[in-house]
């Protein structure tokens, strides 16, 4: 299932998800799980590539390398944009000798940039359904647990999304999180 959509991430050029999935899997509590373990080799040599790209050393330049080679709609990693423009911004003045730094609006308008060329092109998504076999499209089970199904996403109304994640309970608790483990593993 993780494999399925982590590649299925990567097809869509959706990078935030994946950002967040290494982590996710390399975490405390992860390892501990017998499922974790039993992992193939081609998912755990798909989740140390992505840890490679996402290594914060020389300022994420392998990131930055593989987001430049792609063709939008792309969804950038937001707080590494954010970063940079902090970073302009604190990092220079506005004004410089009581006259305008150009240099300094140049650069964080070349970060805008980034962001509007990643939303430069209408989204297409690609089917997460398409490419398997028939007879899971004909199990209600599988589309059920396929939320990101076009016909999952086309009866869900705004309120009702709203309305989960209003109420949508996070465990952060490292405690409870092991606990939790623990129960499932047993």
């Amino acid at each position: 299932m993780m494999r399925e959509e982590t590649w299925h991430l990567c097809e869509e050029q959706e990078r935030v998800p994946v950002v967040e999935d290494p982590p996710g899997v390399r975490g405390t509590l992860s390892p501990a799980l017998s499922h974790t373990q039993r992992l193939p080799h081609k998912t755990r040599k798909l989740h140390s590539a992505l840890e490679r790209m996402l290594d914060p050393s020389w300022n994420h330049r392998v990131y930055r390398l593989a987001i430049a080679k792609l063709t939008p709609p792309i969804i950038p990693f937001v707080p590494l944009l954010l970063k940079d423009m902090t970073f302009i911004h604190e990092g220079n003045r506005t004004l410089a000798e009581n006259l305008i730094n150009f240099e300094k609006m140049r650069m964080m308008a070349k970060a805008v940039r980034i962001i509007h060329h990643c939303q430069s092109h209408m989204y297409a998504p690609i089917s997460p359904l398409r490419g398997r076999a028939p007879q899971l499209l004909e199990d209600p089970q599988a589309l059920r647990i396929s939320t990101c199904s076009e016909q999952s996403l086309s009866g869900r109304s705004p309120a009702s999304t709203r309305a989960y994640l209003q109420h949508l309970k996070v465990i952060d608790n490292q405690k409870e999180l092991s606990r939790l483990s623990r129960d499932l593993e047993s």
